[in-house]
């Protein structure tokens, strides 16, 4: 199918932080940026627990986190009125394998971050007191960052460069000239472009599978839960995270915010929403392991909270940069929990390699969207490793 003239040179399709974030760093590129729900940052983005994390499992990730972080550190001149981020600290701790964050630490330190042993972590994070932990690392500077500062800040300067954001369009295909993509079919019409990004988190791979595409990522639902107001919760206290358990908790409007890392297959139906009520059995989740191995937060009481949609990749690490298989598509996506962490830096990566230019920093072949995907891989059911169970990606995949 041919159309002639072009709507814009780029058709982002999704406005959360990975979307808003290739988009704005495009520059003076001419951008649409397609958004399903009433507004921008209604989906993953607006579930976001806000956490800066460095100390990930996978290089990639540790890659994207570290470029992140330098942003929150030291943000554009015209965005120092917003309240992106601030210094908190954290805790990284496993409750049953001591060595389960060695390669982590030592990749972290050897890129200048400061990751010190504790053996008392009490001593900088009283919800930590009698934790029954084996091994934690205190990171002084890591971070809390606000999902939605940092989506004004995009917003107001794709605005300012004349980029259109246009909300309750739903996209529903994409378009194709032979081999190569010329645009999307939405709700109000064809919109034409030499080339489309995917940054839709859950809706991303259906709108390949529109063009034969099967790329293999999965929305996995996750709970989070919020207490009432507690004496331990102040607003700078370390964030806190039992790696292996499955569980971590940072202080939110006086409470605790805390998630049991529970992880559900769930494909999400055409159209916006994405956000659930919290399940007693997140809020049980929660309060056992809170009373077996966070026993200073044992009194907290688990009053409200939600669920929400986090999508991977079989192998857990982002889709980032041209699709092999169609010319002129693209992807930011399969960011899974790590949006706030990542989506920075993955629309930068991004942004950089349409230019063609390099990213020293990130190496591509190990966020290619056409790599060799597993077949079957864990999800974390209740949160823990105990709990893990192989899915079958194909079926999946087939589901959607």
């Amino acid at each position: 199918m041919i159309m002639v003239g072009r709507t814009a040179d780029v058709i982002v399709v999704g406005a959360g932080l990975a979307g808003c974030s290739v988009a704005w760093h495009l520059g003076d590129a001419r951008v649409l940026v397609l958004e399903q729900a009433a507004q921008p940052g209604a989906e993953a983005t607006a579930q976001n627990a806000g956490m800066v994390r460095r100390l990930g499992v996978e290089p990639e990730e540790r890659a994207l986190s570290r470029r992140n972080f330098e942003f929150f550190c030291n943000p554009p001149e015209s965005w120092r009125d917003l309240p992106l981020s601030r210094r908190t600290g954290a805790i990284l701790a496993n409750a049953y394998d001591p060595l389960l964050l060695h390669d982590a630490v030592l990749h972290a330190r050897g890129a200048g971050a400061r990751v010190e042993a504790c053996d008392r972590p009490a001593d900088v994070a009283p919800a930590m007191a009698d934790a029954r932990v084996r091994g934690a690392w205190f990171l002084p500077d890591e971070r809390v960052a606000d999902p939605h500062a940092l989506l004004t800040g995009y917003l107001r300067d794709l605005r300012r460069r004349g980029h259109e954001v246009r909300c309750d369009v739903q996209v529903t295909g994409l378009v194709l000239d032979g081999d190569k993509i010329r645009g999307v079919q939405t709700n109000q019409g064809p919109l034409t472009a030499e080339r489309v990004v995917l940054a839709a988190g859950a809706w991303c791979a259906a709108l390949a599978a529109s063009a034969g595409l099967k790329r293999p990522l999965i929305p996995l639902r996750r709970s989070l839960v919020h207490s009432a107001p507690h004496p331990l919760a102040e607003r700078d206290h370390p964030w806190c995270w039992l790696e292996d358990a499955g569980i971590y908790v940072r202080p939110e409007s006086g409470g605790w915010l805390a998630s049991p890392c529970d992880e559900a297959v769930d494909l999400p139906r055409p159209g916006p929403g994405s956000r659930g009520p919290m399940g007693d059995l997140a809020r049980a989740l929660v309060a056992d392991r809170i009373e077996r191995l966070l026993p200073a937060l044992a009194d907290a009481r688990w009053t409200s909270g939600w669920t929400g949609l986090r999508t991977f990749a079989p192998d857990r690490r982002p889709v980032l940069g041209p699709d092999p298989d169609l010319e002129g598509l693209w992807w930011v996506a399969g960011l899974g929990g790590f949006g706030i962490t990542c989506g920075h830096a993955a629309g930068e990566a991004v942004a950089a390699w349409m230019r063609d230019e390099e990213t020293p920093w990130l190496a591509r072949d190990g966020v290619d969207p056409g790599r060799h995907y597993l077949g079957r891989w864990p999800i974390r059911v209740r949160g823990d490793l105990d709990s893990s169970r192989l899915i079958d990606t194909a079926a999946a995949q087939a589901a959607s």
